[in-house]
């Protein structure tokens, strides 16, 4: 178990905006983020830490429900736990919400006090502040890829022409953007993509990364797959992946290539920045500034390892600046996308 006493420093961290433009709020139905309690009572499902003889309100912190079932309440119990140990009177509940845009309402809307998303920063610079970069398994960086099936006949990005290919969320940078941003740099003209129809090939958005896998292993129609590289890695044989993924994902280990089906890839993008932790920037509580400056205190061995057969969503938290976004400001900016759409 990793140490919940360590030392923090002294000094009030300071809050960091990563743009400089007119924030403009998600539109999209919240589902299972009330706000509540997060016992069920509510209909919400969470995970709460925090004793309630205190005098503060309870602070929700909102995720979107893992690629399993089941594993999110326990993946994220180790970072709920550390806070609570590092910050007396902290009731903490993390709560799950359907997609992006919901997380993005929701705290637009008052209904949350944190996330982690970089596509509701981006959207919203004026009402959102960035608290730390994520990092994972010592990396700060992830991928997005392209797959296909062994048998197709797609070999390359440009071979996705005219054909049908399933992504993510339409928010999603890893399942939606960065995909959608391969195909442009390869030729492709997305058209209105990925908020509208693209116009050298079809795409189909499913709702999460792993059913955008499942949508090609099951659908004749659709000859590739754009998501994140968490679910691909252990499907595509490791001999398939380029050097940059190896030596800088933090999700590479044994397991690569292991999995059945085995999946072909066709791309795999440039290294993305991790989320950053944000929080609405009209939130005003007794303990915010020891909240945050406790996340960004996170570092390698400072949550223990969480129950089941899951790890942590995030081993350190590292102070963000636009530098580290720019890659994603840059797919926004060729795919032309207007982030009132988010």
């Amino acid at each position: 178990m990793g140490e919940l006493d360590q030392e923090r420093p002294m000094s009030r961290r300071t809050r960091r905006r990563v743009l400089q433009s007119t924030g403009i709020a998600l539109t999209a139905g919240l589902a299972g983020c009330s706000g509540g309690s997060g016992d069920g009572s509510d209909g919400s499902s969470g995970t709460t830490v925090g004793s309630s003889g205190n005098d503060y309100e309870p602070v929700t912190f909102l995720e979107t429900p893992a690629e399993t079932p089941g594993d999110t309440e326990e993946m994220w119990e180790p970072f709920a736990e550390y806070l609570q140990s590092e910050v007396d009177g902290l009731e903490l509940n993390v709560e799950f919400a359907d997609n992006t845009s919901a997380i993005g309402q929701a705290l637009l809307n008052n209904q949350a006090e944190m996330t982690r998303s970089d596509i509701v920063l981006l959207a919203n610079p004026d009402e959102i502040d960035v608290v730390g970069i994520v990092e994972e398994g010592g990396a700060s960086v992830y991928f997005s890829a392209l797959a296909t099936l062994p048998d197709s006949d797609i070999e390359e990005t440009t071979d996705i022409e005219g054909r049908s290919i399933a992504f993510a969320d339409r928010p999603s940078t890893s399942g939606s953007l960065y995909p959608n941003y391969m195909l442009s740099q390869a030729g492709l003209d997305t058209g209105e993509a990925p908020y509208g129809d693209p116009v050298d090939y079809d795409g189909s958005w499913t709702g999460s990364h792993r059913n955008a896998v499942q949508t090609l292993i099951n659908r004749e129609d659709i000859v590739a797959c754009g998501c994140d590289i968490a679910v691909l890695l252990n499907h595509v044989p490791e001999d398939q992946w380029p050097d940059r993924v190896r030596e800088r994902s933090g999700r590479w280990d044994g397991d690569v290539g292991t999995e059945s089906p085995e999946l072909e890839l066709v791309e795999a993008s440039t290294s993305l920045p991790f989320s950053p932790i944000i929080s609405r920037g009209n939130w005003e509580h007794p303990l915010r500034s020891d909240i945050e400056e406790a996340i960004v205190s996170i570092n390698d061995g400072t949550l223990r390892e969480p129950d089941g057969d899951v790890g942590n969503p995030l081993t350190a938290v590292t102070e963000a600046s636009i530098e580290e976004y720019q890659p994603v400001i840059d797919v926004i900016n060729t795919l032309d996308i207007d982030l009132g759409q988010l």
